[in-house]
């Protein structure tokens, strides 16, 4: 049997909590949680059946496998009040962005053996990537473990910490960025003919998903469904011509924006470490 904890049930560690229950992977009198206040994580055991500790120290203290599921600028001080009760025989695993396996090595007890793992609310619906990053220390035992975890749940997937962030802009931001573009689509219509907003919203909200069923199909990739609609000398290859030419400029804005981000807030997190 293996004991799970997590110390946070926020909107990702309830989802994995959740998910984890559904898929059978984890049964709930297996996994212990504590919050901030307390509140999420009895809401969530009402609805699953877990237990609720009342301090991170005591959720630390039982778990086999740990969880942090805190905000990136809190996981320092978590650590500091649990480290005491840190084992070496506890897989640590971080879903906190900016938060390096460095930093989680220098705060959590010697020889701690941690991960660093980044979900994707896309997991709701046991799709989408969970990007994986291995301490030196994990053993195949642990990775067969979170494997099994997070493929229950979509597709984990293997990466260098190096290019953690921007990985993360194409798995874990994703879905709030194709929102955003779908969303501006639609407005596009709006203002240029004065469709229904409602209207306009639900269809291009379909066709996304009619899109991304098309992309499960190992026959059919980006290109093959550009090549499909946008035929030469068509209407669709006007737009796309219009994408291809200013897109990248947009793109290359967006990933300038997204990893300064990412930067400032390791900053900040550099300048907690005297605390921890």
């Amino acid at each position: 049997m293996t004991r799970y904890g997590f110390i946070g049930t926020g909107s990702m560690g309830s989802m994995l909590i959740r998910h984890f229950i559904r898929t059978g992977v984890a049964a709930p009198q297996d996994i212990t949680a504590c919050s901030k206040t307390g509140a999420s994580a009895r809401a969530l055991a009402t609805e699953t059946g877990i237990a609720v500790k009342d301090s991170d120290h005591e959720v630390a203290q039982g778990a086999d496998v740990l969880f942090i599921c805190v905000r990136p600028l809190d996981v320092c001080g978590v650590l500091a009040e649990i480290r005491s009760v840190l084992s070496k025989e506890t897989l640590l695993i971080s879903i906190a962005g900016c938060v390096t396996l460095a930093d989680l090595a220098a705060w959590t007890a010697p020889g701690m053996r941690c991960a660093r793992i980044i979900p994707s609310i896309t997991a709701d619906e046991h799709s989408g990537i969970s990007l994986v990053a291995w301490g030196s220390r994990v053993t195949p035992e642990d990775k067969e473990l979170v494997f099994s975890l997070f493929s229950a749940i979509g597709t984990p997937v293997e990466i260098e910490e190096k290019h953690i962030e921007v990985y993360s802009d194409l798995t874990s931001c994703a879905p709030a960025l194709f929102a955003t573009m779908m969303q501006e689509y639609a407005a596009a219509a709006v203002r240029k003919e004065g469709v229904p907003p409602a209207l306009a919203e639900y269809l291009v909200r379909h066709t996304l998903i009619g899109t991304a069923w098309l992309l499960t199909s190992k026959e059919s990739g980006f290109e093959t469904i550009i090549s499909r609609v946008a035929t030469r000398g068509g209407i669709t290859e006007e737009g796309v011509k219009v994408l291809r030419s200013r897109l990248p400029a947009v793109y290359d804005e967006l990933l300038d924006a997204t990893l300064a981000k990412h930067e400032l807030v390791k900053q900040t997190i550099a300048k907690q470490e005297k605390d921890c």
